[in-house]
């Protein structure tokens, strides 16, 4: 299994801003919000990889614990709902949906993204 960093490596690096950007794009816009340090989120970025390397979709990744982009990082969670994380948001044409669940099956995980 894939540790955090080689998990998320081939993920786009995102600040919130750029995120909220992408968000009110209405483009599909798939967003994993995690961090190195924490367990569920070692548990969860491997299934999240896998099946985006399997689907072909773009990832975005934004570090919940980017010093730089702390209170921008927590505006926009709150503004989602992303209570824990990992949270793994999904954007497309103004409809956005979350779910925070590293328990999550690869399958389940493609079910949401699509």
């Amino acid at each position: 299994m894939l540790n955090f960093a080689e998990a998320v490596k081939d993920f786009e690096r995102v600040t919130a801003e750029e995120a909220q950007k992408r968000i009110d794009s209405g483009k599909k816009f798939i967003l994993f919000i995690g961090r190195s340090t924490c367990p569920f989120c070692r548990r969860f970025a491997p299934k999240l990889n896998n099946v985006a390397k399997a689907d072909h979709l773009a990832v975005a990744f934004l570090n919940s614990e980017d010093q730089n982009d702390l209170k921008a990082i927590q505006d926009l969670r709150s503004a989602y709902s992303v209570n824990t994380v990992p949270g793994l948001l999904v954007a497309q044409n103004g409809q956005i949906k979350v779910v925070c669940d590293s328990s999550l099956s690869e399958e389940a995980i493609r079910d949401f993204i699509a």
